[in-house]
């Protein structure tokens, strides 16, 4: 398990990446066939809900947040069901047409999710048992997942995972000095925020890669992920 870390701002970037629509031969076979092309990217955090919807090519073609307590009343506290309900029905039936998927930032994946993952029953009831690794984000983003699939089953929904980009930690980075039987319950460090230090690392990677001299290794970086939640990213 590991220790959760503070709603940061949307790696949209990252998560359309990470989305089968966004691939260059994706959303050729799109075009040929006349198919939709728009993706919602959802990031349901601790205190807001984070939206975008970009189309062909990384188009940003509409985006907003809400937070929680927008939807409170002096009876009962702000729920992501309420936010949703007050506010995205206008917004799906504005571009139902173009939408093709749902893509969401899910902070934590545990060992378990590793890549993009399609939701659906199963996954999702694994993703709850996940819950406790990350409360704060996770629990909004399935209660988000599960409004959006009870309103609009047949629309995809995926889920990017932040700790997904740490998966190739090495033992010795990801490992604490426990005992072992504790280690063996699952006790280990994940690490968070990848959404972000993978986009970071693609995109300074492409800009610095054609003057670099060939000799000289493989590119290394730090990525600093600043925001209400910081990180820091050996890569």
């Amino acid at each position: 398990m590991g220790i959760e870390g503070t709603s940061g701002e949307t790696a949209l970037p990252a998560v359309l990446d990470a989305l089968p629509v966004s691939s260059t031969a994706g959303q050729a076979f799109a075009a040929d066939q006349g198919l939709p092309q728009a993706v919602l990217v959802l990031n349901a955090g601790s205190s807001s809900l984070k939206a975008a919807l970009v189309g062909s090519g990384q188009r940003l073609l509409w985006r907003d947040q809400w937070s929680w307590d927008v939807a409170a009343t002096s009876e009962e506290p702000g729920s992501p069901e309420a936010v949703l309900t007050a506010w995205f029905p206008g917004v799906l039936a504005r571009w139902s047409d173009e939408l093709a998927l749902v893509g969401h930032r899910v902070v934590h994946g545990g060992s378990r999710f590793t890549t993009p993952t399609r939701l659906d029953g199963p996954v999702l009831e694994e993703l709850k048992g996940l819950a406790v690794l990350a409360p704060l984000h996770n629990g909004p983003a399935l209660r988000v997942m599960g409004w959006l699939m009870e309103r609009l089953p047949e629309l995809p929904q995926w889920a990017c995972f932040d700790t997904a980009f740490h998966r190739t930690l090495p033992p010795a980075a990801f490992t604490y000095a426990l005992p072992a039987a504790w280690r063996d319950q699952g006790l280990r460090r994940f690490g968070f925020h990848g959404l972000n230090h993978q986009h970071i690392s693609e995109v300074v990677a492409a800009q610095v890669e054609a003057d670099r001299d060939p000799e000289a290794g493989p590119l290394r970086l730090i990525s600093c992920h600043l925001g209400a939640g910081c990180s820091l990213c050996a890569i």
